[in-house]
């Protein structure tokens, strides 16, 4: 028989959260698509259509639900490493796209 482990630890039915994980992809698919569109305006020198603007609106929206998702899995008891980063990558997202629309308005 071998030795029983004197300092291990079990965390019992803690896992991570499901929330979390889809906060966390949401914010990488909106930091994605604004990539592409800023990427497609630039491409274009500036002239891009309508489509793309509301993609970009689309995109805010998703930055914000995924905001929403975020901090609504913060409160669940589980790991908190995806809870935190799907928030925080949320957060920097939604900022860089009102930056954009911002900067849209006065440029």
């Amino acid at each position: 028989m071998g030795k029983k482990k004197r300092n291990s630890y079990k965390f019992a039915g803690v896992k991570h959260s499901k929330k979390g994980k889809v906060s966390l992809a949401l914010a990488i698919l909106s930091l994605s698509a604004g990539i592409g569109m800023v990427a497609f305006s630039a491409r274009s020198q500036g002239n891009a259509t309508v489509y793309v603007g509301s993609a970009g609106l689309l995109s805010l929206a998703l930055a914000a639900v995924s905001l929403l998702i975020g901090l609504s899995s913060l409160r669940e008891e589980s790991y908190k490493l995806f809870p935190v980063l799907g928030s925080i990558c949320s957060v920097l997202v939604l900022a860089g796209w009102i930056a954009i629309y911002v900067l849209g308005f006065y440029v």
